[in-house]
């Protein structure tokens, strides 16, 4: 079983990276905590009315909550999966406050009751997202490490006692690049790295460049606004662009035609650059956005 540290959400997988099952921990009574967060990932991904729908229905189902530690199996929705499991690990929210983040231990569980529960079922591939955030999480690049070597312990633990196990990797992802490397670190002797995608035709990686300090006769220039490319992304850029570009920056100055990855959004190609500071971006899942850049 390959163990892979992979800077990408696990809610916004490429197509080429399809994956059997995507866990998400989340609490017992199956609410989507408000506000910033893994949650709201989850349900930006998956599209919010239909997953607010999706675990009203199933906490019925359940008589209003799962069990802690219990694994509940739900339709994806928009994500690149077979299917989605929700992994009670904290209680519910209480009067407006989060219970704490999970320990360590309840991590490590975590991890192991989604492989048993895969294991069984024949999937390939595992995308879990760096587990536990909350209120006095432990650290974010020691998460990903715990879900890892959880990981392979499971997989010695196979090993040992001669227990079929059909995952053939294991995708542990993270959209910050800071994060993922001080992750590898920690567990380097286990965690393989990512194979590079091969450069395709026609598709070049994107150079922004930093905005050049202003010169004492007025300033730096801005570059000048050009016209839009509509329309949608090839697959091919996406793949080649989520394996070379640089994550963006709104402190990089950007110019039409280059490439960059949004934590939230993926890939994204610039189409316009504006006089305010802005520019305009086409995202992979094919919609248009403003972002703020260094013009």
């Amino acid at each position: 079983m390959d163990i892979v540290i992979l800077q990408a959400s696990a809610y916004e997988l490429p197509t080429s990276k399809r994956v059997g099952v995507i866990a998400h921990d989340g609490t017992t009574d199956l609410r989507v905590w408000p506000g910033p967060g893994p949650d709201k990932d989850l349900s930006f991904a998956y599209g919010p009315p239909e997953l607010s729908r999706l675990l009203d229905a199933e906490r019925q189902r359940v008589g209003g909550q799962a069990a802690l530690g219990g694994v509940t199996r739900l339709h994806p929705g928009k994500l690149h999966c077979d299917f989605l499991l929700w992994l009670a690990t904290r209680p519910p929210e209480q009067a407006g406050v989060q219970a704490p983040a999970p320990s360590k231990d309840i991590l490590e569980q975590s991890v192991r009751a989604v492989l048993d529960f895969v294991s069984t079922r024949n999937v390939i591939r595992v995308a879990f997202p760096a587990l536990g955030a909350g209120p006095s999480s432990i650290g974010d690049a020691e998460r990903i490490a715990i879900i890892a070597r959880a990981c392979s312990a499971y997989y010695e633990d196979c090993l040992a006692n001669g227990r079929p196990n059909t995952i053939e990797e294991v995708l542990v992802c993270d959209a910050r690049l800071s994060v993922v490397t001080a992750a590898r670190k920690l567990v380097s002797h286990i965690a393989k790295m990512p194979a590079p995608e091969k450069p395709l035709p026609g598709v070049t990686p994107p150079k922004p460049e930093r905005a050049p300090r202003a010169s004492s006769s007025g300033g730096a220039r801005k570059p000048a606004a050009a016209a839009p490319k509509r329309g949608k992304l090839e697959q091919s850029e996406i793949s080649y662009a989520r394996a070379h570009s640089r994550p963006w920056d709104r402190a990089t100055r950007y110019r039409v035609g280059d490439w960059f990855l949004h934590s939230k959004f993926g890939v994204g190609r610039v189409e316009e650059t504006t006089t305010d500071q802005f520019i305009v971006v086409l995202f992979e899942d094919g919609e248009t956005r403003r972002l703020i850049h260094a013009g």
